[in-house]
C-alpha cells in the first residue's frame, strides 16, 4: 500500500528541489491513507482526525526529499526502513518531526555503526540539533580520541559556530600538533565562513566570523617560535594580546586576569574515575623477571629509541635498579623527538622505592617512572628516552643482565626498540583503541 493511490485519501506534493519555493516546480505526487499514518504518529493524528483537522485532500511539503519521504511512510506502514548514508539524516529529521521515537533509534543505531572521522562533525550536527545526547556523546568521544585526524576533514567546514565553540571547549583532545593545529582548524572554518572571495581573508575577517570562538583557543600552550610563525601574520590577534602571550612564555604561567586565553593544557582525562583507559605495560625480554648482576655502579645512564604501529599516549617507564626491594634510587627522566622540532616532550626527576610485581609467575623488580602528563607518540615517529639511575645511602645500581627484545607487540601496538638500554624494563602507556 505504499504510494499506492488505491484507496488513498491524502496526497503529499513533494518538490523535486527542496530548495525551491515554487509551488509547482516538478512536485511528485505521494499516495497515502490517513488512518495508517495516524497509527503510527500523533501528529498525523491530530492532523487527520483532531478538533483543527486538515481538510485538504492534497498537502505540499518542501522540508525533504520524495524518496525520504516514501521511505518515512513505508516503516509507518510496515515497521521496516532501508536506512542509507544517503537518506538517514532526513529520515532523523522525519521522525523527530512526526514523533516516530523508534524511528528515531534506528536512525541513530545506523549512525553509530558508521560513525568514522569523515563523518563524525555532521553526524555531531545533526545528533546536538535533534537532542541525541547518546550520539553526540559517541561523536565527541570520537573527536576526542582521534582528534587531529577529525580536524583534516572536509566536515569541519560544515558545522556550526556553536558547534565548533563546544569543540575548542574541549580539555580532552589529542593533537599530534598541539594547539597549532586547534587554530589551524579554527582559521580554515572561519576562512570558508567568510563572505569575502576571491582575495586573503585578513584577520580582522576572520576574527569577525569567529567571535567569541577566539578566547577559546589556547594560544599561551604554543611554542613560541610557531606563535611567531602560525599566528602573528595573520593579523587574529590585536597587539595587547600578543604580549599577553608572550608575557606566558617568559614567565611560564600568568596571574588571574592577565590573558584572556586558557592556559590549561589539552589531552585524556587518564586519572578520571570514569576513564575506560587503561594503563597499559611493554615489556621487553623474553622471560618474566629480571637477572641481577654481580657488578654494581653508583650511576647508570642510559638511552633507548622507540617508535609505535599506532598511535599512543607515552606515561612512563619501569626500571630495574636492585634485587632487593625497598632500596631507593634518584632517578633523572628525559624523553625528546628523535627528528622534526627536536622538542623536549618531556622530563621528570625524583627518588623511586623498588618494589616487587608479580607478573604471570615472575617477579619484575623495580620501580615506574611515570610523566606527569601523558603525551601523543604518533604512528612511526621516533622518541629518545633517556635515565640516570643513582644509589641513595650508598646503595649501588645492578645491570640488569636480561636478553631484550628489539620487536614486541603488546595491546595491539607494535613497538620497535633501537638501543642497548637494560634497566628500561617496560614501556607504560595508554592505547586509545
Amino acid at each position: 500500500m505504499v504510494n499506492n493511490p488505491l484507496m488513498s485519501d491524502v496526497t503529499f506534493a513533494i518538490s523535486d528541489d527542496t530548495n525551491s519555493t515554487s509551488k509547482d516546480h516538478g512536485s511528485q505526487l505521494i499516495y497515502a491513507h490517513k488512518f495508517l499514518l495516524s497509527l503510527g504518529s500523533p501528529v498525523f493524528q491530530a492532523m487527520f482526525y483532531g478538533n483543527m483537522a486538515d481538510p485538504r485532500q492534497e498537502i505540499p511539503l518542501s522540508d525533504c526529499h520524495p524518496r525520504s519521504f516514501i521511505e518515512f511512510v513505508r516503516y509507518l506502514y510496515s515497521d521496516e526502513v532501508h536506512l542509507t548514508s544517503g537518506n538517514v539524516f532526513e529520515l532523523l529529521y522525519l521522525s523527530k518531526k512526526y514523533i516516530v521515537p523508534h524511528l528515531a533509534e534506528s536512525c541513530c543505531r545506523f549512525l553509530t555503526a558508521e560513525l568514522r572521522e569523515s563523518n563524525v562533525f555532521r553526524i555531531l550536527e545533526h545528533a546536538r540539533l535533534f537532542s541525541e545526547s547518546d550520539l553526540e556523546q559517541r561523536c565527541w568521544r570520537l573527536l576526542e580520541t582521534k582528534t587531529s585526524a577529525c580536524l583534516q576533514t572536509e566536515g569541519l567546514l560544515w558545522i556550526s559556530r556553536d558547534t565548533l565553540s563546544s569543540l575548542l571547549k574541549r580539555d580532552a583532545l589529542t593533537l599530534v600538533d598541539g594547539e597549532c593545529a586547534v587554530f589551524k582548524a579554527a582559521k580554515r572554518w572561519a576562512t570558508a565562513s567568510c563572505k569575502v572571495k576571491d582575495s586573503e581573508t585578513t584577520g580582522e575577517e576572520l576574527r569577525k566570523v569567529l567571535k567569541d570562538a577566539i578566547y577559546l583557543i589556547r594560544f599561551p600552550l604554543m611554542p613560541p617560535r610557531l606563535f611567531g610563525d602560525i599566528v602573528i601574520p595573520t593579523g587574529i590577534l590585536t597587539a595587547e594580546e600578543v604580549s599577553q602571550v608572550y608575557l606566558f612564555h617568559k614567565q611560564g604561567s600568568v596571574t588571574a586576569g592577565d590573558t584572556k586565553f586558557s592556559c590549561v593544557p589539552r589531552g585524556p582525562r587518564f586519572q578520571s574515575r570514569n576513564a575506560d583507559v587503561q594503563l597499559c605495560r611493554c615489556y621487553r625480554y623474553r622471560e618474566n623477571h629480571t637477572f641481577p648482576s654481580s657488578e654494581s655502579f653508583s650511576t647508570v645512564s642510559e638511552s633507548l629509541k622507540f617508535s609505535t604501529s599506532k598511535e599512543v599516549y607515552f606515561a612512563g617507564v619501569r626500571l630495574y635498579a636492585h634485587k632487593d626491594e625497598g632500596r631507593q634510587f634518584s632517578v633523572q627522566l628525559k624523553i625528546s623527538r628523535c627528528h622534526g622540532l627536536k622538542e623536549e616532550a618531556s622530563a621528570e626527576r625524583g627518588t623511586f622505592t623498588v618494589k616487587g610485581e608479580p607478573r604471570d609467575g615472575g617477579s619484575r623488580v623495580g620501580f615506574d617512572v611515570l610523566v606527569r602528563k601523558p603525551f601523543l607518540v604518533s604512528r612511526e615517529a621516533q622518541f629518545i628516552i633517556k635515565i640516570t639511575i643513582t644509589g641513595n645511602d650508598e646503595t649501588r645500581t645492578s645491570p640488569n643482565t636480561g636478553i631484550p627484545m628489539k620487536f614486541v607487540k603488546c595491546e595491539g601496538v607494535e613497538f620497535k626498540f633501537d638501543g642497548q638500554s637494560r634497566q628500561i624494563l617496560e614501556l607504560l602507556f595508554y592505547s586509545m583503541d
